[in-house]
């Protein structure tokens, strides 16, 4: 029976023989800026191998003295997956200093993989990791400085966890400290914690060194860093470390805890976005055959040409041909074009979610696990089917939970969804608020079954004379609903629902109502109210910049009770003002400044109901 240190001594010498590390890349995000900063480049082993995790992985090393051998393997293969998912923002690498003050350390192996895959040291932040105590502080600077001056940042990492952290960062003055998970976990209710990093932050900012919040994994935690004034955050609440991490920061990343305000994703194929390797169309096939075998869990390779996806590398098809009998003497110098596979998808990032599902769904014979994203045509990453379907069913399930229980349309949480969407897209969109006039009189005389049918009159002419595909329609509650458009002839659709809900309501009443004009009732027979109309108020917003939620509700609901004033169905629009609002009480004042485009050719005005 095998010594259990040789049975681990030969699964570290296959890992490295067979270079059978595994690069994965957590983001770093910028708090202040809401952005993504860069990437903590990690290594795992094999996943069926008991050196799977970097703790026992490098442990491994250290017993079997090939710890400075796993380092530069591992040092590539990161900077070269870095480079081949075209990550964007710096990398951060952790160096062990046993390693620098090995008197066997090769200087300049990290510039030259740098160099080789088209990166540059301003891109790369080196991490400090300590697992011993350092012993000589003065080799250690003296490489730190080496690194500096070639333009390389340092960090140290896990500041309060290792041996001589605080003595580590006044020797080598860091750019960046990263304070470790311990003092970031339960930071909400730890007074002791928050003590801590408070004054951590204070010498930071006295020595002009940026401060790295690890492991902060609940939004309750990311609420106190971002309080606090911490630059920089790294952990689970974000995303975790990933072979095909993504390459723009989520907008619910930054959702404060504690705000009322609702956010929302946007509904495109930007939520999609993924890492995707890729290869040029006139790489060799050895080329692509190696991303394939470093990696199991790639599926396909995307094809460029001058950064522009021409067509895709399926594993299976194309490692069957590699691995076949003579393959790689056969092929492997070959350029990749002569095997790319054409019958490929691409969308664009602003692509909706619902186009993407037809076009999966309505092209036989494609391959659609994974499809290409691109930016204006250029390569960006990739989207799977998995989370195409994971999104849509999330969105039907809450809109099925939001939606008014009378006419099945989105309640209040998704207009205000859509409404702070359309915000932070930052594109032209106009909101009509529509608003039954006379309603209650004909509710009293003839009950709430007979209204309730009048409110689904008014939702199924909506959705009947409006583009469903593109507008978003919903109900406030009562005879209260809202239409969002971002298109230019939204008017004339406005136009045609007024027609049509005028001449369609009149059905709901009585013989002799319909005979009169108007409705008496049996106590009052000489008052004639009104039949019901409808009134719109539609707010034109060119440009939502300055404009936030309150605002346009406002404003909307100021030209609303403009059209509300007017005689019969009415149509009233106005200009979106940045961060103002007409009052109410001054909606009639401001009448004359209110302007709606013309009914297009053809397009009748609404006709008005008869008046006693």
């Amino acid at each position: 029976m095998p010594h259990p240190a040789d049975t681990e001594f030969e699964l570290l010498d296959a890992i490295l023989l067979g270079e059978r590390l595994y690069p994965q890349f957590q983001p770093i995000v910028q708090l202040h800026r809401r952005a993504l900063y860069g990437y903590e480049g990690l290594i795992r082993g094999p996943s069926d191998s008991p050196l799977h995790s970097p703790a026992r992985l490098f442990a491994a090393a250290v017993r079997h003295g090939r710890l400075l051998e796993l380092d530069y393997l591992a040092r590539r293969l990161v900077i070269e997956h870095f480079a081949r998912l075209r990550l964007p923002g710096r990398l951060f690498i952790n160096i062990n200093p046993e390693v620098l003050m090995s008197p066997d350390y090769a200087s300049g192996l990290t510039q030259r993989y740098l160099k080789n895959c088209g990166l540059t040291p301003d891109r790369v932040v080196l991490e400090l990791t300590e697992t011993q105590p350092v012993a000589d502080y003065e080799l250690i600077r003296t490489a730190v400085e080496h690194y500096r001056e070639a333009g390389f940042a340092i960090a140290i990492d896990d500041l309060g966890a290792g041996y001589s952290g605080l003595k580590l960062w006044s020797e080598m003055h860091p750019d960046f400290v990263k304070i470790d998970r311990h003092f970031l976990s339960g930071i909400d209710t730890d007074r002791v914690k928050y003590q801590f990093v408070r004054s951590i932050l204070e010498i930071s900012h006295s020595l002009g060194c940026q401060v790295i919040a690890e492991g902060v994994e609940t939004a309750a935690e990311y609420a106190v860093v971002r309080r606090l004034g911490t630059g920089f955050a790294q952990g689970y609440h974000f995303a975790r470390p990933s072979a095909a991490p993504p390459l723009a920061a989520d907008p619910g990343w930054f959702r404060n805890a504690d705000s009322r305000r609702i956010q929302a994703r946007d509904e495109t194929a930007s939520c999609l976005l993924k890492s995707m390797a890729s290869v040029a169309i006139d790489a060799p096939v050895d080329a692509a055959a190696a991303i394939f075998l470093q990696d199991p869990e790639i599926q396909s390779l995307a094809v460029l040409h001058e950064d522009a996806p021409v067509g895709v590398l399926l594993r299976t098809r194309f490692m069957n041909l590699y691995a076949s009998r003579f393959g790689r003497d056969l092929y492997g110098r070959q350029p990749v074009r002569r095997f790319v596979d054409k019958g490929f998808l691409a969308f664009d990032l602003g692509t909706p979610l619902e186009v993407i599902s037809k076009r999966l769904t309505g092209t036989p014979g494609i391959y659609v696990d994974e499809f290409v994203l691109t930016t204006e045509g250029r390569f960006r990453g990739r989207g799977t089917l998995l989370d195409l379907l994971q999104h849509i069913t999330r969105r039907r399930i809450d809109a099925a939970r939001h939606a008014n229980p009378l006419t099945r349309l989105p309640g209040n949480v998704a207009i205000l969804r859509q409404l702070d969407r359309l915000l932070r897209r930052g594109a032209p969109f106009t909101v009509a608020y529509c608003d039954l006039d006379h309603f209650k009189p004909f509710n009293d005389t003839y009950g709430y079954a007979r209204g309730d049918r009048v409110i689904q009159l008014l939702a199924s002419t909506l959705r009947r004379e409006l583009d469903g595909s593109r507008d978003f329609i919903g109900h406030i509650g009562g005879d209260d609903f809202v239409v969002f458009f971002q298109r230019a002839d939204w008017a004339a659709d406005c136009r045609r629902v007024l027609d049509q809900f005028a001449r369609q309501v009149v059905g709901e009443y009585s013989l002799e109502a319909q005979r009169r004009g108007c409705l008496t009732t049996a106590e009052q027979e000489s008052r004639c109210t009104p039949l019901v109309s409808l009134s719109i108020g539609a707010l034109e917003v060119p440009d939502p910049t300055g404009l936030d939620a309150d605002a346009v509700t406002q404003q909307v609901t100021a030209a609303k009770l403009a059209a509300k004033q007017i005689s019969g169905s009415a149509l009233v629009c106005q200009h979106a003002e940045p961060g103002s609002a007409s009052p109410p009480g001054d909606a009639a004042a401001a009448l004359p400044q209110w302007l709606c485009p013309p009914p297009a050719a053809g397009v009748a005005a609404a006709p008005r109901p008869l008046n006693p």
